[in-house]
């Protein structure tokens, strides 16, 4: 295993570390300003000196228009800013890989496209997708999307997206496709709706969902689970409500849901979802129809 430096003589680079680079070796990026790269060679450990200090701009990897592409499995990506690109920051295709401490601004996302990715304590700001999460079991946990398009698209499945924070963004706070875990996030100040639940199997358990412009937790889906959140502040008119259950949907449970404040209805299920979905021991305000908090 080898510790390659750049910049150096040998590696004025990123792309050169790499190209240079065999499975399980290190490459340290110093503090300064370099041109993207693309990771081809497994196991890597690529690490800067820290968001702000080390960044990726300039060029984008080699092939692209992305800033770090990362082709190769079990790569770690540790302490950077990536931005100015005019696609992806950061493009992950390959599996098993750790993206830690990673900011990326003014891009068009981090795009995780690969299956069984960790990606940790990472921000994204400016961009159009703050998380863009199109693999398959995948963990995001304790990173931030702020200011963007959407704050996280999450369209494949069984996927977790934990005690993170969507915050400030221009449309929704999540919109959440197909057999994902969505636990304890904070979702707040966001334009358009706090959480879409856009179609079947998932579970939204002990998330702060508040002051979304649109309902809080939109559901036009069904056979998904809606537990433990609180829901405050969110909507605008007539047409939102804390947690919105529209007439198409079936067996969903709506249970243990802490609501007050939304607009224009706490929790609001037009009918039949009244009858086909289960409310059960909800604390909120008020309802439409009435009965369904306790």
């Amino acid at each position: 295993m080898v510790l390659r430096i750049v910049p150096s003589v040998m590696h004025p680079n990123v792309q050169a570390a790499i190209n240079d680079s065999s499975p399980g070796d290190s490459i340290k990026i110093l503090a300064g300003t370099f041109d993207g790269f693309e990771v081809d060679v497994e196991n890597l450990k690529i690490f800067g000196c820290g968001i702000g200090r080390t960044i990726i701009a300039g060029a984008p990897a080699q092939g692209s228009n992305n800033g770090v592409v990362v082709d190769a499995d079990r790569t770690t990506l540790q302490g950077f800013t990536v931005q100015g690109f005019d696609q992806d920051g950061i493009l992950a295709n390959s599996n098993n890989n750790v993206l830690k401490e990673i900011e990326s601004n003014f891009n068009l996302s981090i795009n995780i496209a690969g299956n069984n990715n960790l990606i940790l304590n990472c921000h994204s700001k400016f961009s159009e997708t703050g998380f863009d999460i199109n693999g398959d079991s995948n963990c995001v946990i304790r990173c931030e999307s702020t200011q963007n398009g959407d704050g996280f698209q999450i369209s494949s499945i069984i996927n977790k997206i934990i005690n993170n924070h969507s915050i400030n963004n221009e449309f929704s706070g999540a919109l959440v496709l197909s057999s994902q875990i969505i636990l304890n996030n904070k979702i707040i100040g966001n334009g358009e709706n706090g959480l879409f639940v856009g179609t079947e199997n998932n579970m939204m358990i002990d998330n702060m969902v508040c002051n979304n412009g649109d309902s809080g937790i939109f559901i036009p889906s069904n056979t998904n689970t809606i537990d433990s959140n609180i829901v405050r502040n969110n909507g605008t008119d007539i047409n939102n409500a804390g947690i919105l259950v529209l007439a198409g949907s079936t067996d969903n449970i709506i249970r243990f849901n802490k609501a007050r404040n939304n607009v224009d209805f706490d929790i609001e299920a037009d009918p039949p979802a009244d009858m086909n979905n289960t409310f059960d021991g909800n604390k909120c305000g008020n309802s439409d129809p009435p009965g369904l908090c306790t």
